[in-house]
């Protein structure tokens, strides 16, 4: 039988060795992708994966790149020789 004590509940197990480096806020993420915070609170309602600590919003950068690309529109079209 697992005790339920002996499982980690240290949130940097689940953050990575990297620690927070990877954990954005909502502004500090619509720094990087060069939009509004309210851009960011819009695509949130469209999907863009985020979690919550209580009253506050974190996002996975590797999360949010891969939603991003899996939602791009308008990607180049190569052209065929």
């Amino acid at each position: 039988m697992t005790d339920m004590k002996s499982r980690s509940t240290n949130p940097s197990s689940a953050i990575g060795r990297s620690g927070q480096e990877n954990l954005f806020t909502t502004g500090r993420l619509a720094q990087f992708l060069g939009c509004s915070e309210r851009h960011i609170f819009n695509l949130r309602r469209r999907g863009l994966p985020s979690f919550e600590i209580g009253d506050m919003v974190r996002f996975d950068l590797a999360a949010v790149r891969r939603w991003l690309a899996a939602h791009q529109k308008g990607a180049a079209i190569t052209k065929s020789a």
